[in-house]
This record gives C-alpha cells, structure tokens and sequence, in this order.
C-alpha cells in the first residue's frame, strides 16, 4: 500500500531512514578513505620493498667482498722472494692429462683467457666494456716465501741442499703437499715450471717438527746425524700424481716453493657469468666452478702499483692506479717471459675491485639511474662507466669500490 505523503511527514525524525544523498555522501567518504589506505600502504610496502633491496645488494656485496679479499690478501704466498719465478711457464699435469696449459678453452665466464698461464700474485685481463677477468695465485706453506735449492738425478727425488730443509706438512707420515719446481739455471729467464707432488711415504727417515708451525721439517744433510739422512724427498710417481719433474728442469739448478697441502693452494680465475653469478674457476680443476655472489652485473680491477709516479718507488706505498688496458700493465706485457718484466710484477702493492650491484627486484622510482661510474676519482682513461639499458634501469643499482693489499708483496724484492 503506497504511503500517504503528509501522513509520512507526520512521522517521528528517528523514523524516517536515510535519504539518498546521505547515502551518497557516505559512500563518497569511505571511497576517499579506501583510497587513502590503500595509497599509503602502498607506499609503505614500496618504501619496505626498496629498502629490503638495497640491503640485499649490500649483503651479497659483503659476501663477495670477504671471498675475495680472503683470495687476494693471500696473493704471491711462498713465491715473492724467488728468482725467476714471475712470469714462468707454469705446467702441471694429473692422472697422465696435462692441465696446464690447457689444452681447451676454460669454461664460460674465461673463454677468453689465455690457456697457457705464466705464474703471477695477481693478472687482470681487461674485459673492454664487460667484466674483467682477474687472477691468483698462491702457496699455503708456512715454510717460506723463497725458493729452497735442490739437485736430481732421476727427476723422482730431491736431493734438498738448503741448510733450513723444507717443510712438509704431515699427517701420520703421510703427505700429498704440491711443490713448484722452477729453474734458476737459465740463459734466458724465466723458463718453464712444473707443479709436482710429493709422495705419501716421502722420506725413509723420520723429519723434524716444528713446534711453530706445527709443520714436518726435513732438514739438510748437514743437520743430520749419520747414517741417516733426511734430506731426500721423494716425489709421487702413481699415476693420480700430479707428475715427475722433466729433464730440462732437473738440470736447470731449480728451485722448489713449497705450495701446502694438495687443496689448499690457490691458482684461481675470477668473473662474472652471464646469470649475474660472481664465478671462481681452479686452474688446477681440483674442484668444478663455484658461484659466490649474485647479482652482480660488473666487476672490473685497478692495480695499485709502486712505481715512482707522483711518489717514492720501492717504498712499498702504492703511487698510482693504473688500468689492465694500459699499454704497459696488460695480461700479455706482464706475461711476456721476459726478465726485466719481473721488476715491473714486483711493482704490484695492491688490487683495487669495483663491482655494480643490482637488486634482485624491480624498484619502484622517480629517479631512475642511466649511468654508473667506476674508479670515479681516477683520470678519466682509468675510470669505467656502464650505460643502462630501459630495461635495466627498471632496478636498483649500488656501486661498490674498495682495495686489498697485497700483504705478501711488501716483502724485500728478490
């Protein structure tokens, strides 16, 4: 029944409902009030977002960073006070296959890394706009940072002359330690140099331990009461080996570095994969290629040398930074085998690496970045931009720059 008008106007106000621009009013209202919650959670998880990615970037920075400063502090251990071993041929072989040098080209991210190496603290192959490549080597042993003089007949036992002898690190009498053979005896140097290993039952006599280095001497035959004689270290001639030493060395007057134990060693290459993965490949293939970082979209290094330029030379105080495109400081000047290249090596105090980092996530952003310096207080020549794609620039990026000392390369030059 349709209500009479006046008699619905007699009605008490509390009776009377909701008209329909309350109603509308109401529903403006709560919409302006959605809207407003919603913008600002928004914003709020952006913000969160963004900030949780910067945090990740930094964390995989200081992942790296410890990986590689663990690496590179090391560099140039047991070889720094050795004659003519910078930039010798460094050979190895195991299980009867040659390992270096390689025979193939090393897998990706080092294709382009020459396969025969020559023994350096540190190279860096210049990867032009790319990541560069970079290199490490060095020994574990606490014996020494020089060459320790040894004769052979048979290129299967050394006759250890040394009066400090050597250390060998042992467990039970057993031993796998690698040593590196390099000759002295040269007309041109440095010549070639082979990695060898010394046999589990390396001595018929009982060595020395030393009490600081919790290390096994085998000292001279000086030092040794007779009959016995301990000055003869026998090398591993089973086929898991990882060789003999060949003639031209044996009779070359060499030299033996002592190296650690068979996995401690490093003889390592670094770079970054096309996945954005930071890779450490063993040029000794004891272990497969090893992811350590993430994200990172550019790594490129500076050597920090000694060399008299704005400074003092020999004073072990880094005078510039110079780059691996420099005409002077490239992989293929530094391995050129020539003598008066191993002053210029010895020249290296330091690494300085610079990585682009991006977040794992798309980052939400007025300002979006378009291009990232490296080595920005450097001349310009020196210094590295990368020019982000649109794409790319939908991220985040950090840009990360430190050094590393070359702690071993403060020793007295040989």
């Amino acid at each position: 029944m349709r209500m009479n008008p006046v008699f619905r106007r007699g009605l008490p106000e509390s009776m009377r409902g909701v008209s329909l621009v309350e109603v509308m009013i109401g529903l403006v209202v709560g919409l302006i009030a959605s809207l407003v919650v919603i913008r600002s959670f928004t914003a709020s998880d952006m913000f969160r977002r963004n900030i949780g990615n910067t945090a990740d970037a930094a964390q995989t920075v200081a992942i790296s960073a410890a990986r590689l400063n663990a690496l590179f502090e090391q560099a140039g251990g047991s070889f720094v006070q050795g004659r003519n071993i910078w930039g010798c041929s460094l050979k190895a072989k195991r299980n009867g296959a040659t390992l270096l040098p390689a025979s193939t080209a090393y897998p990706a991210p080092f294709t382009s890394f020459p396969t025969a190496v020559r023994v350096l603290p540190v190279g860096i192959l210049d990867g032009g706009t790319g990541s560069d490549i970079l290199m490490v080597m060095a020994g574990s042993s606490p014996s020494a940072n020089r060459g320790i003089a040894f004769s052979t007949s048979d290129g299967s036992t050394l006759l250890v002359s040394n009066p400090n002898g050597v250390a060998i690190g042992a467990s039970a009498g057993s031993s796998n330690d690698l040593l590196l053979s390099v000759p002295q005896d040269l007309s041109v140097a440095p010549g070639d140099c082979q990695v060898v290993q010394v046999a589990s039952n390396y001595s018929s006599g009982l060595p020395v331990t030393d009490a600081s280095f919790g290390y096994k001497v085998m000292p001279a035959s000086a030092a040794v009461v007779a009959p016995a004689s301990y000055s003869s270290i026998r090398l591993n001639s089973a086929s898991t080996s990882y060789g003999l030493l060949p003639t031209s060395i044996s009779a070359s007057s060499p030299s033996i570095f002592p190296l650690g134990a068979e996995t401690a060693s490093t003889f390592s290459l670094l770079s970054v994969n096309t996945n954005g993965e930071l890779v450490e490949y063993d040029l000794l293939q004891r272990r497969g290629a090893e992811p350590f970082g993430e994200n990172v979209i550019l790594i490129k290094a500076r050597y920090g040398v000694d060399d008299g330029v704005g400074g003092t030379p020999n004073d072990n105080v880094v005078d510039e930074w110079v780059s691996p495109a420099d005409s002077e400081w490239t992989l293929a000047k530094l391995t050129d085998g020539k003598t008066a290249t191993e002053q210029k090596i010895d020249q290296i105090k330091a690494i300085r690496i610079g990585v682009i980092v991006r977040t794992p996530q798309v980052v939400v952003s007025n300002t979006k970045p378009t291009t990232l310096v490296l080595f920005a207080d450097l001349p310009a020549a020196r210094q590295v931009s990368r020019t982000l794609s649109t794409d790319e620039q939908k991220y985040g990026y950090q840009v990360f720059d430190w050094v590393i000392p070359l702690r071993n390369m403060k020793a007295t030059p040989k």
